[in-house]
């Protein structure tokens, strides 16, 4: 049976009613172009299609807004769309409200469809995009006024959704029948920019925020979208415990000099009918529904990025770049094993081993756990120092001629702390001075805090001396020595091994021995990653970076203590001109895929610069599956061709990068 054309065009009506309800509202600022004002009035359009414009407070100023070229995505995930421009406060009293109907200060927009200033939704989602400034007050980014509407207290607005002075991020509405309702994750979730130091914002992170309510469970989902985070739900209240009759959103009645009930704001909140808690920095992409989404329809899903952190599961990672790969040496597997892994692009990974086991030395005691590994080579051998634990520990140390081992111990500690209280031999670390060829050994930490350097002989298996060093500040454990152009770089871990207080800190000195001049964290918990800490930092010359190797704690909550096993990441390192290790996040992106090496990918005859000579062996090799000359894609594609020449060409002449 064929349906009336009538029936047809009902059906169509129907269905894109429907869709049109679910988007009350969504401002995507994409007038632009990037340094205008936003402009009076309504000049933020609702492109959901019902009319609900927001307006500034004033057209620049100190009410205003600017349109600027930083976004978090460019397409949105969901959507596809283009996004050029965000919204970023000119003042310091910026407002963006709706105003359907005309009030005394200023005109009405008159939405043609659904009025988001009317409507009392049983569900709804909020989302946002958002760069914020620091703060220690409430901010706002997304608000809907009125007075009255809380039973508990009438100075409240209907609803905040907001980031709170502990950092933490809340979703807080009143209900139709006077119930208040919130749902507030832990401290510490959201990192601001300081305006002061960086006033555009260069070193902020965005984020997204979705709340939902169902009618019955309240959740609010953030993402870390500058670490390539998911949506986490970081907090739910379950509605019914409440005993309300109705939680359905509340619009009010009451109304204001300046705002009117059912009003909805971007970037400010009400509180005893004034405009307050203002959110500075950068908003984007807010969109309101009248249903409850589920994650998958998030504005920022699905997510754009390839998750590479963690790489594996471990702790306490030390490495080493030799043959073209990175050699990691952790904390992992059995507790009286060491094992090792390798890449050749920092994505793929190898396991080799058991290296060591301790089962197999009859020095170490049977009760004893393989802990933190140090590598390092000198003149054609690999060294292995590694700690022997707990109390009363050891440092011992075994070789090989190949990273892959296996390790040959020798057969006694070269380190003991003969159960001092003030010094626990673990953590050990190893590095050669470029400028002298001498070789020192850090160590200690945990019980007592305290750092012991060491120099070694020239055969890497006994001491020469200890040289006396003074303590650096919030030193825990895990030291790290590294040196660029002339500057010396002492990192370290602070706090407890097992809670939100891990964390690295560094000093930089003129020397490996100091002394040392702090210079403050370089990792601390944020809200998706805990205790970052025993770390390792390497020099790619392949590709001129620096990365540094560090554990977390992954999905954990709260300040712990946590358990479980620990994760391994990585995350490149970048310097200032003064030499100061810029600040960086923690993140789920990672690195790779990248070429590794001690030269160039395309100086096949390393020998430290890319010339005629490498141009004769790649020739040798066109259309050729070999393995040195195959390098692009990162890893090789089984054929030597053009692609792996467009790398040659790029680098034709240039030499190895240094530190």
């Amino acid at each position: 049976m064929q349906k009336s054309f009538l029936e047809v065009v009902l059906f169509v009506a129907i269905i894109a009613g429907s869709a049109r309800a679910q988007t009350l509202a969504y401002w995507r600022f994409e007038q632009g172009p990037a340094g205008v004002p936003v402009n009076k009035p309504f000049g933020v359009p609702d492109v959901s299609g019902n009319g609900n414009h927001l307006d500034p407070w004033s057209q620049g100023g100190n009410g205003g807004y600017e349109y600027r070229n930083q976004t978090p995505y460019t397409p949105v995930p969901q959507t596809q769309q283009i996004n050029h421009f965000s919204v970023k406060n000119s003042g310091s009293a910026p407002t963006l409200a709706t105003r359907s109907t005309t009030q005394s200060y200023g005109p009405g927009s008159y939405p043609t469809g659904i009025d988001i200033e009317t409507v009392t939704p049983g569900q709804f989602t909020i989302e946002a995009f958002f760069k914020p400034e620091s703060g220690t007050h409430h901010r706002t980014i997304v608000g809907r006024d009125a007075m009255g509407v809380a039973s508990h207290d009438p100075r409240l607005a209907a609803l905040y959704f907001q980031i709170r002075p502990d950092q933490s991020v809340a979703i807080c509405f009143a209900d139709v029948s006077g119930y208040w309702h919130e749902a507030v994750s832990e401290r510490g979730m959201i990192q601001g920019f300081d305006w002061s130091s960086d006033p555009d914002g260069d070193t902020g992170q965005w984020y997204y925020m979705a709340a939902v309510s169902t009618g019955q469970t309240l959740s609010l989902y953030l993402a870390n979208v500058s670490a390539g985070t998911n949506p986490h739900r970081v907090a739910q209240t379950d509605l019914t415990l409440s005993g309300s009759p109705n939680t359905a959103l509340a619009k009010g009645t009451t109304n204001g000099n300046d705002w009117h009930a059912g009003g909805w704001s971007v970037g400010r909140g009400l509180y005893n009918g004034g405009h307050t808690d203002r959110a500075y920095g950068y908003i984007d992409e807010v969109r309101i529904s009248s249903v409850a989404l589920k994650p998958a329809q998030f504005l920022m899903m699905p997510k754009p990025t390839v998750d590479r952190n963690p790489i594996m599961d471990g702790a306490d990672p030390d490495v080493l770049l030799a043959d073209n790969k990175v050699w990691i040496y952790p904390t992992s597997g059995p507790r009286t094993q060491f094992y090792t892994y390798s890449s050749s692009d920092l994505v793929h990974w190898q396991t080799h081993g058991p290296i060591l086991d301790f089962r197999n030395m009859s020095w170490i005691p049977g009760d004893k756990h393989a802990w933190a590994p140090g590598i390092t080579e000198k003149n054609g051998t690999y060294y292995l120092y590694y700690s022997v634990g707990p109390k009363p520990s050891h440092i011992g140390v075994a070789w090989s001629n190949s990273p892959a081992g296996p390790f040959i111990d020798s057969g006694r500690a070269l380190l003991s702390d003969n159960n001092n209280p003030t010094f626990e031999a673990i953590d050990a670390m190893v590095f050669t001075d470029p400028a002298t060829g001498k070789s020192y050994l850090y160590a200690g930490g945990s019980a007592g805090s305290r750092l012991r350097v060491f120099e070694l002989n020239k055969d890497m298996i006994s001491f020469a001396r200890e040289i006396a060093v003074a303590n650096p500040p919030n030193f825990t454990e895990g030291a790290f020595m590294h040196t660029r152009n002339g500057i010396y770089y002492l990192s370290y871990s602070h706090g407890g091994w097992n809670s939100d207080t891990y964390s690295v800190h560094y000093c930089t000195a003129p020397s490996p021995v100091g002394p040392w001049t702090y210079q403050g964290a370089l990792m601390v918990s944020d809200g998706f990653h805990k205790g970052p800490g025993h770390h390792s930092i390497l020099f790619n010359p392949a590709m001129g970076q620096w990365y540094i190797f560090y554990h977390r704690w992954n999905n954990r909550s709260g300040s712990g203590p946590y358990s479980g096993s620990r994760s391994i990441a990585i995350e490149y390192l970048h310097y200032e001109p003064d030499g100061r290790i810029k600040p960086f996040i923690l993140t789920d992106t990672g690195v790779g895929p990248v070429w590794l090496g001690k030269t160039l990918p395309s100086d096949f005859t390393q020998d430290h610069v890319v010339s005629t000579a490498d141009l004769h062996f790649f020739a040798e090799t066109w259309l050729t599956s070999s393995g040195m000359t195959d390098i692009l894609p990162i890893g090789g594609d089984g054929r030597v061709d053009f692609f792996d020449f467009s790398v040659l060409a790029s680098q034709w002449l240039q030499t190895t990068p240094t530190p």
